[in-house]
């Protein structure tokens, strides 16, 4: 029986990849934070790409505003799994320079107590009720993005605060989805998503 269900987990892991982002890389949604959920370092070095993306655009002067026009304010870069001991100084060694050049830390916050995907949404959802946040870009690695907005999504409901939510998958790991099967870290890593995948859908219906 554990058997067939490996070998099924097999044919259908890859399920988990058949998800469309909409964030295209070049326009820039109108969004209140970029969260990252920091499992790796390719993670973090994008989000601080994007956000400096967002403090460039928000650099720009209003055309009709007058002559001095208040600056715009980028989002709120919120980190969350990146460890109990995370700091802004964790986040500046995962920044290109220029992004570290223009980032301060009223910009940023790390949220190290969660330790799952679980406990990333809730901190999230509660972090973001309370500062009115009406919507977010959320990065992450391909394999998890479809299970993390899933969470999200359901745990935002729970706390009454719904909010839109843009999504950037970041591709990090040594395979690309397509080719998972190719390599042992990719069956690993795909299979047991897939698994918590099927397990919280089990959970979630009781």
């Amino acid at each position: 029986m554990v058997v067939g269900v490996l070998v099924l987990a097999f044919v259908a892991a890859g399920e988990i990849y058949d998800y469309q982002d909409t964030f295209d890389g070049v326009h820039l949604p109108e969004v209140d934070a970029i969260v990252c959920l920091a499992g790796g370092r390719g993670r973090i070095t994008t989000a601080g790409d994007i956000w400096y993306r967002y403090w460039e655009t928000s650099q720009v002067p209003v055309r009709g505003a007058g002559a001095h026009p208040a600056p715009k304010k980028p989002p709120i870069l919120f980190f969350s799994g990146m460890g109990t001991r995370a700091t802004f100084g964790t986040v500046g060694r995962q920044v290109h320079r220029g992004v570290l050049e223009v980032l301060k830390p009223e910009h940023v916050i790390i949220e190290n107590e969660s330790a799952n995907t679980q406990q990333n949404a809730l901190y999230l959802a509660r972090y973001a009720k309370k500062r009115g946040w009406e919507s977010i870009l959320l990065i992450t690695s391909p394999y998890h993005m479809r299970r993390a907005r899933m969470i999200l999504e359901r745990v935002l409901t729970d706390e009454k605060h719904p909010m839109g939510i843009e999504t950037l998958s970041v591709f990090q790991e040594p395979f690309e989805p397509g080719d998972w099967r190719s390599s042992i870290q990719g069956i690993r890593v795909t299979l047991t998503e897939y698994l918590k995948l099927m397990v919280y859908r089990a959970v979630r219906r009781t």
